[in-house]
């Protein structure tokens, strides 16, 4: 079985979340480099069909090699490819975006928006991980109309990541700064007791002790997350 980094173990997870009946879904995985996330869910059926895009030849190449290798030749697609370019969506698709930065990411649903419409859009599950720039695709999403499924973080050598699970309800929506930076629904974890969310919001607290001195967003978030745990 392919090993997954603990990183993408938890995107793995949210996907596996997402499938509402095994091996029905197609799962596409937007900068999939090694294909590793791909060939995985095939392994679990979780996959009838897994498409990998990458926007160099390389890493289309390495993601290509490890489905042929697998045995899943016949069930995958690997294109070189500008995000979501040139690959039409379709009702039930699950799109995996992870490990870039959140500019990006918000580049690649705009287009995808642009690109396929809100019939279609309505039922696509997007799994998110950016690597920076959180509260702005955050916020980018609630005021778009995407909606939070499901939030979860993890601690992977020592450096933290956040994973989004989100579904497009046109429905927009406005978050306080404390959601944009910390996370809707890990606020909610947060207030349960949960032990992961309460180191990763430590990380954060400090991080944003120091970033706050040049953005205001992180500031504002940062003085109501302080008044909201000390109550």
């Amino acid at each position: 079985m392919q090993i997954l980094t603990e990183r993408l173990e938890m995107v793995f997870e949210q996907v596996r979340n997402a499938c509402k009946e095994p091996g029905a879904a197609r799962i596409i995985d937007v900068g999939s480099d090694h294909g590793y996330i791909a060939v995985r869910c095939l392994e679990e059926g979780l996959a009838g069909s897994v498409i990998c895009t990458e926007i160099h030849k390389a890493p289309a190449q390495r993601s290509e090699d490890a489905l042929t290798e697998a045995g899943f030749e016949d069930c995958s697609e690997v294109f070189v490819t500008d995000g979501l370019k040139g690959v039409p969506l379709q009702s039930g698709d699950i799109i995996v975006i992870a490990g870039m930065g959140g500019l990006n990411i918000i580049d690649i649903l705009s287009r995808a928006l642009k690109d396929n419409g809100f019939h279609v859009m309505e039922n696509v599950t997007f799994i998110l991980q950016p690597q920076k720039s959180n509260e702005i695709v955050r916020n980018y999403l609630s005021k778009t109309g995407f909606v939070f499924e499901d939030e979860k973080v993890c601690c992977d050598r020592e450096i933290f990541y956040n994973c989004m699970r989100v579904v497009f309800k046109g429905i927009c929506t406005t978050l306080t700064d404390e959601e944009a930076c910390y996370g809707p629904v890990l606020l909610k974890k947060f207030s349960s007791g949960d032990k992961e969310v309460a180191d990763y919001f430590k990380h954060l607290n400090g991080l944003f002790e120091i970033r706050q001195r040049s953005n205001p967003v992180i500031k504002s978030a940062l003085e109501e997350r302080k008044h909201n745990e000390s109550q």
